[in-house]
């Protein structure tokens, strides 16, 4: 995105990015080779006075052991020797002195000047410019001083050559550090970008089943663009729920909307008397009543499947709430000779919303006494199994057949034996939705004539 427009690098956010990033880059690469210059140059001074201190120490053992005459001749042995030498009385009157090639132009009368510096310690002296020298000197037991010089004129040279080569790499550093932040950012932000991108094609197509695309090797980036398109999808889930609901209430509302017109007319154009009138009033609010319960029924139906179903969750005991069902329902089964038997632990817990669960319990017994004949039969068992409640509906019913078996769950589906009892066929995807909503499930089993097992599993 920056690589393509530079001009709007100046004014985004990956700029700042990019500008941190080469601030801090410059900073560590300037601490790290001002480190490394630090031990070099320890290094080349520590090596380079190593050799000094050396000499000087084993000349004035050679003094001390065997005298002025010995201490002459070792240093005058080598003329080729690089290093001053120079033993003064005090300091104040120069005793010998040995001036290598290189230090014909040297003032010796500065040696007096560094003569009886502390041990250890380093004096440096510069005759002009170019030529730099370094002394060191020691006090010997009778009062001389010998003092040794080194010219130290390459090694600054070499010293000065490393910081300018620093220096100069501060140029590449910065300019390696601008692309590298470049880069960075725009793999850092790209992301982004693609998530607007596709927002911005959203918008502009209304196709709300386009996504961003996941890279690979990128595990921050697409955990990113994986939560957005879940997102995607939870927005295409809500708007499909939507679309299916107006679908299925455009069409079943067709017919009690109509039935309802045709009564309305009716009672307008008869000269009938008042309890005409009543009657048509009351047909006309119970298809009123039956197109609000199926209106509520979709868009909780709706709401559960698309995880918008606000649930009151609560530690409850199921086994009286399904007794109370089984009571409520009771003088209905008796009415039709159908027995209802519960098969119950005393206390079976579970977390789920009371008043939710009574849907589905009230929605499958119901279910179970329309579809079973006179002198049938209906089980209602609970049950704890591992980490779920189980509650199973087994009655003596029709049945279902297999092809319909797959379809019963669907709204406003009815089969072909249920086309004769009164129903909105919303019950069976009211409990799917529910026990969905409740990370359960649903399960059913059933053969014509013989009976249906339906079952609904929640977790404990």
């Amino acid at each position: 995105m920056f690589l393509k427009n530079p001009r709007l690098l100046f004014k985004s956010s990956g700029f700042r990015l990019i500008t941190w990033y080469t601030v801090l880059f410059v900073l560590s690469s300037l601490a790290i080779n001002i480190y490394i210059y630090t031990v070099i140059s320890s290094y080349i001074y520590e090596q380079s006075r190593l050799e000094v201190t050396e000499d000087i120490h084993d000349l004035a053992e050679i003094y001390e052991d065997e005298g002025m005459q010995a201490l002459h001749d070792e240093v005058f042995e080598d003329e080729e020797d690089p290093f001053l030498f120079h033993l003064s009385e005090g300091g104040q009157k120069t005793v010998m002195l040995r001036t290598p090639k290189n230090w014909e132009d040297f003032d010796t009368e500065a040696l007096n000047e560094g003569a009886g510096i502390e041990e250890g310690k380093w004096l440096a002296l510069w005759e002009d410019e170019e030529d730099e020298y370094e002394i060191t000197s020691l006090t010997l037991g009778d009062g001389h001083i010998l003092t040794i010089g080194q010219d130290i004129t390459e090694r600054e040279e070499l010293l000065s050559r490393i910081r300018k080569l620093y220096l100069f790499a501060i140029i590449p550093i910065i300019l390696i550090a601008y692309l590298s932040g470049l880069f960075i950012a725009d793999r850092a932000l790209n992301p982004i970008h693609q998530l607007i991108n596709t927002l911005n094609s959203i918008v502009a197509s209304a196709r709300i089943d386009l996504r961003a695309p996941v890279r690979e090797g990128d595990e921050l980036n697409n955990e990113l663009i994986a939560l957005f398109n879940t997102m995607l999808d939870r927005i295409e889930a809500l708007i499909n729920g939507m679309r299916d609901v107006l679908d299925n209430v455009a069409h079943d509302l067709r017919t009690p909307m109509t039935r309802l017109r045709a009564t309305a007319e009716v009672a307008l154009q008869s000269r009938e008397n008042g309890e005409g009138l009543r009657e048509a009033l009351s047909d006309c609010i119970e298809e009123s009543e039956r197109i609000l319960i199926m209106l509520n029924t979709l868009m909780d139906v709706s709401e559960a499947e698309t995880g918008a179903m606000k649930l009151d969750v609560e530690e409850m005991n199921v086994s009286p709430l399904i007794e109370d069902v089984v009571d409520l329902y009771g003088y209905v089964a008796e009415e039709k000779g159908v027995s209802v038997h519960k098969g119950l632990p005393e206390e079976l817990y579970l977390k789920a919303d009371r008043s939710r669960i009574r849907q589905v319990l009230a929605n499958l017994l119901d279910n179970a006494i329309k579809y079973t004949p006179a002198g049938g039969r209906i089980d209602v068992e609970a049950r704890k199994r591992e980490n779920e409640v189980e509650i199973t509906f087994r009655d003596t019913g029709v049945g279902i057949s297999n092809k319909e078996l797959d379809n019963i769950w669907d709204r406003l589906y009815r089969g072909d034996r249920s086309r004769s009892e009164r129903g909105l066929g919303l019950g069976l995807s009211l409990v799917k939705a529910i026990v969905g909503a409740h990370s359960g499930h649903v399960q059913v089993s059933s053969r014509p004539g013989v009976g249906s097992v339906f079952s609904v599993f929640f977790p404990s």
